[in-house]
């Protein structure tokens, strides 16, 4: 058991020494205790570069749910959400816009921050269908 725990820490720092040898990495900020800044700037990292495969499969290897994080993350000061959209990461964006709780879209003003989007913009039409359901 102790050896996965050296092997997980291991891999932590292997990624976040690679994370910031990259130019412009994201800066991330983790706002619960528990949730350490390097988990946070793997997410982080993910949603900038796009890649919903490999965020899936972290969500999944550190038991994690992305309602559960969602509140607790932050991007360059930004929600996962609108760092996507920023970086142009519609296919991440589009997977955590749908896979937040609602309650959260209005607790952390992506909601309001959506409004602000051209309407074809594919992260305010998830938003925005999702918030219409909620309505009916």
């Amino acid at each position: 058991m102790k050896g996965f725990g050296m092997a997980r820490t291991s891999f932590i720092i292997t990624m976040s020494m690679g994370l910031v040898m990259t130019s412009g990495a994201a800066v991330a900020q983790s706002m619960l205790p528990s949730f350490g800044d390097d988990v946070a700037l793997l997410f982080c990292s993910q949603v900038r570069h796009n890649n919903a495969s490999e965020f899936r499969n972290k969500l999944r290897e550190y038991r994690l749910r992305i309602r559960d994080i969602y509140p607790h993350i932050r991007c360059n000061g930004e929600t996962m959400i609108q760092f996507a959209q920023r970086n142009g990461s519609f296919e991440i964006g589009r997977f955590i816009a749908y896979s937040v709780l609602i309650d959260d879209l209005h607790k952390l003003g992506d909601a309001t921050w959506a409004q602000n989007l051209p309407q074809q913009n594919r992260i305010r039409q998830v938003i925005d269908e999702r918030l219409e359901h909620l309505s009916q």
